[in-house]
Formats: C-alpha cells, structure tokens, sequence
C-alpha cells in the first residue's frame, strides 16, 4: 500500500494515513475479510473491488450490505451475482425528488419500531431495484431540533444582513426594493420585509436652505425588518428523517422491507463498532509509529486478528446467556443477554488472585463472575 495524504476527517492534511478495509459478518461483527488500502483510496471503487475479493476467496454468503459511497452504475453492475442492500446518496436527482418532495401515493409500511417505509421501483444504473424511502421518528425529531437551532443561528446572519442594506443609501425606490428582493433570496430561512424608504436630502451648503432652493441630490434608505419565512421553513422541514435504501431482491416475500432495513442497520452496527476505538484518544491510534508500508500493513493484520478473537469471544458469550437464559449486570446493574466483552473485561477489573501459603486464592469473586468464566469455558479456576 501506499502511504499519501488524502481527505483528514481530524483536519490534519499534513500526515500520512492509510486505510483498513473489512468484511464482516452480520451476526456479532466477526471480521471475514481484511485489506489495508492506500492513504487516498475511493471507497467508491474499493468497496466493490473488496467484495470482488471475498467472493472468490470466502463466498459465504450471497447477500452484502454497503453503505452509499458504493452506489453507482458501474458498481450496481460490478455486483452482479450477488444480493446487494445499498444506501441510496441524497444528491442523486431521483433521490431527491423522494427525500425532499412529496412521497408517491402508496401506504407507509410499518417496519423496525420507531420505522416506516414506502417502496418504489427504479432502474437507475441500468439494474432493476427496490427502493425503500424510511421515515424514522428519531431521526425525524433530532433534524427537526437541530433545525430549530439552525434557523436561530441564522438570525443573527440575516440581522447583519439587514444592517448593510440600512446603512446604504439609494438613488430610488425601486433600486432599494430590487437589493431588498435579492439580499431576502438569498437567506436560508428568513426573509426582510419592505416597510418603506426613508428620503435624504443633500444641499449645496451649510445652514437653513433657501426658499425654493431644490436640493443638489436626493437619496433613499432603507426601512425594513427580519422574520421567519414559513415557506422556507416548511421546505427544509420536508423530508426530515427519512434515507433511502435499495437491493436488487425484487422478490418482497424472500426480502421484505423490514428485513432490508434490519441488515443495513446491522451493517452500521458490526463495521463501524469493531474499530470504533480507534478514534478514542486515550488508545493514540491515530497515529501509527511505523514508516515502512510493509510494517504498517503488518500492524493492521494484528489488528484485524485481535478483532476476530474478540467478536468471537462476545458472539460466544452472548450465545450462551441466550441459550441459558442467564444474564450479567450491565453498567446500570440491570440484567443483560448482549454485554460486550469488553464490559465484562471491566467486571473482572477488581478479582485478584493471591498466594497465601503456597495455595492460591481468588479475591472478589461473585455469583455474575462465575457465570461469565463458565459460560467463555473457564471450568476451573
């Protein structure tokens, strides 16, 4: 691989990065497949190369679920063979059209809880698909605040705005209305009302103007306010909380819409929480103390493994408290059937083992201790 600069998400355009790609399992984020990549990969060619890749080495499964920088013609094509669940990205005109405007006519489905959708067919790419619009309400009610925070935000911006529109002067109505109307377009959410026009008049001299003296010049100020526009406002409230997801099942029975939406929310889940800690600052992963591309793709083989021994532990272990109908306390004491593993690292922080007399001795030892060791195949401790 090599090591370049490319797009910082932690704005540090100056260091070299490199990238880990991986495959994973839906059930539990067992890692399947690992790849290093160059500093400046396209996940948007990458991706599809990377399932090319597991295709011919694994093939464990038929259906993959990618997220939207992979959704493209040729990729949709390049996955041929394969069952496919995909994001559909915002900026696609077609997408739009659903995200922001009106829904088709048709009944919301209910789905995952807190979830509906509506289906519509499309061929974008040339590929027949289904195409899923869900409304989250969660998602739907965190837009709608941080939407509200926007527009106060914006005020203030518009206020500015106004004050050097106030602050010109203008040779006559209709020139200050026109810079009024254009300063108003351009306003996100607000827009400034015509009050009216103040005239200015400019003499040739100092002190009382005579009788009947015309003035040299006359000009115009500006007098309007700022206020919400709701027109505006209801446009960016449209479509708040709702994505688009597609797959090439078309067969409803053999995929249904719920299901799409379980696996690409899995999908987030498994990927993304296997390496999550990467960006904890305490772990100083973010920088890679290696200069040789070969060392640095060794360190990520490491990692990958780690990973592998890790998800299986967790997957293990909750499979067994399923199966046993037992639990462990999560961080609240509560019962849990799905701790990680490495929550219950931390329930073992404080057992020692001690030697008193040449016999050894476990300190601290309680009744969700002896649970989790059975249960991972500790028979005897």
């Amino acid at each position: 691989i090599r090591l370049t600069h490319g797009y910082s998400r932690d704005h540090r355009p100056d260091l070299k990065q490199w990238v880990m790609n991986l495959v994973c399992a839906d059930s539990g984020g067992i890692p399947l497949l690992y790849a290093p990549g160059d500093g400046n990969q396209s996940d948007r060619a990458e991706l599809v190369w990377l399932v090319r890749r597991y295709r011919e080495s694994l093939n464990l499964g038929e259906m993959v679920v990618l997220d939207g920088a992979s959704y493209s013609g040729d990729n949709l094509r390049a996955l041929e063979g394969f069952g496919w669940i995909l994001r559909v990205p915002a900026s696609l005109k077609e997408a739009q059209q659903l995200l922001q405007g009106e829904p088709p006519a048709g009944a919301w489905l209910p789905l995952l809880p807190g979830y509906r959708g509506l289906e519509v067919e499309s061929e974008y790419g040339g590929v027949r698909q289904r195409w899923l619009l869900v409304e989250s309400q969660e998602r739907a009610r965190l837009a709608e605040e941080e939407l509200n925070r926007r527009v106060a935000r914006t005020e203030g911006e518009a206020q500015k705005v106004l004050g050097r529109l106030t602050a010109r002067t203008f040779a006559c109505e209709a020139d200050a209305r026109g810079a009024l109307a254009e300063a108003s377009a351009r306003l996100p959410f607000h827009r400034l009302v015509y009050l009216g026009v103040k005239e200015e008049r400019k003499r040739g001299r100092v002190g009382r103007p005579r009788k009947g003296e015309p003035p040299r010049a006359v000009h115009y100020r500006l007098l309007a306010r700022v206020e919400v526009d709701d027109g505006k406002l209801e446009r960016a409230r449209q479509g708040l909380g709702r994505f688009l997801l597609a797959t090439n099942v078309l067969d409803a029975l053999r995929l249904p819409a719920a299901e799409v939406l379980r696996r690409y929310k899995d999908q987030a889940r498994t990927v993304e929480r296997g390496f999550r800690f990467l960006k904890d600052p305490l772990f100083f992963a973010s920088s890679t103390f290696l200069k040789r591309a070969e060392r640095v793709m060794s360190l990520g083989m490491v990692m990958a493994v780690a990973l592998l021994v890790y998800a299986l532990g967790e997957w293990e272990l909750r499979r067994k408290l399923l199966e046993g109908q037992a639990s462990l306390p999560d961080q609240k004491g509560k019962p849990t059937q799905r701790p990680t593993l490495r929550w219950v690292f931390q329930l073992f922080l404080w057992v020692r083992l001690v030697v008193l007399e040449g016999r050894p001795r476990v300190l601290n030892l309680t009744p969700h201790h002896e649970t989790a060791a059975r249960l991972l195949g500790v028979e005897r401790y």
